[in-house]
């Protein structure tokens, strides 16, 4: 069985640090990077950790995502939205059970209650059983209200209207999207992605919409990239970008530089989430920033107004977000 030295050693970093990472401390100064890193080499040595069986009278909370420990540690917006539950959760006196993509959901009703991060991203399947658990539930990233649930959102109409009124502003109509789905078989004019439905329906309101302007990825950066590949060779080169998260963008950003189409010069680039990668990325990304974590601490806290009978009726809440300006656009 691999230890922390083990990790450690592979790493290279002490095994203090693999240690604070793997507990999620909050006040250890390691880049995300790093913090990746330990995370995937824990992963591959199939680390576990040693689990000291006590008593206790903690009631559980579930938290489940809909993608791996491998897509979480790649994208942090949905680390950072779990961590954001799980502080507040051990704040109200509560542990937490985490339920990934491959993980069994046969017991749920352990729990007390749920909060899932995403809905539209599982299948029939997986919703049904989270739903049947009966318990009371609250869905993060995903405005479920019209389903009956209570749920967190992002104001991205308003960032979306923001991003695309920025370019507007700065004399580029031909505006381009690389929007994120995870199935192969997607309709690129009515994709699931709710920053694209943003996209569209403003750019149409404006008679600037074309389906052409728009590529699809899979969240990731190799898929922004290989997205961007496809755009350059078809010579389909839009005035302004919009990019669903930051890590589509690095990939993007790649593609660009081996094409020496320079950013923003040549096209002008807006990201979304605002995580580390987009402060350090060359050229640094201008992104909108979501509250992550803020939208964790909510949905835990709707969960314990569920939990103590406080309000009888679904309700949603949606948190504000920020365009952050820096060097992959005009400004």
């Amino acid at each position: 069985m691999a230890t922390i030295k083990d990790i450690a050693a592979k790493a290279k970093v002490s095994p203090a640090t693999v240690s604070r990472v793997l507990n999620y401390d909050k006040n250890l100064a390691v880049n995300d990077s790093t913090k990746r890193r330990i995370f995937q080499i824990a992963e591959e040595l199939h680390y576990q950790k040693n689990k000291k069986v006590r008593k206790t009278n903690l009631k559980t909370i579930a938290i489940v995502l809909w993608c791996d420990r491998e897509q979480e540690i790649k994208d942090l917006y949905y680390y950072s939205i779990r961590t954001g539950i799980e502080d507040q959760a051990k704040a109200l006196g509560y542990r937490v059970q985490v339920y990934y993509e491959s993980d069994s959901l046969d017991s749920l009703d352990k729990s007390i209650a749920i909060v899932a991060i995403g809905y539209s991203q599982y299948s029939q399947v997986r919703l049904n059983k989270i739903k049947t658990a009966a318990k009371p539930l609250v869905f993060v990233d995903e405005d479920t209200l019209q389903q009956g649930e209570c749920c967190v959102i992002s104001d991205f109409h308003s960032s979306i209207i923001e991003v695309i009124d920025h370019f507007l502003n700065h004399g580029q109509t031909k505006i381009g999207m690389l929007a994120g789905d995870l199935h192969n078989d997607y309709d690129k004019d009515n994709l699931l992605d709710f920053r694209f439905q943003g996209y569209k329906k403003y750019l149409q309101s404006k008679n600037l919409y074309d389906k052409n302007n728009v590529y699809v990825g899979k969240f990731t950066p190799d898929s922004g990239y290989q997205a961007m590949q496809e755009m350059i060779k078809s010579k389909n080169i839009p005035d302004a970008l919009v990019i669903s998260n930051d890590a589509m963008a690095i990939g993007a950003l790649k593609a660009f530089r081996e094409a020496n189409i320079k950013v923003p010069e040549d096209i002008s680039i807006i990201s979304f989430n605002d995580t580390t990668a987009a402060e350090f990325a060359n050229p640094s990304l201008s992104s909108v920033h979501v509250n992550t974590q803020e939208m964790g601490r909510a949905g835990m806290k709707i969960l314990q107004d569920l939990l103590s009978d406080g309000i009888k009726v679904p309700y949603k809440i949606v948190m504000d977000t920020n365009l952050i300006l820096r060097e992959s656009s005009i400004n």
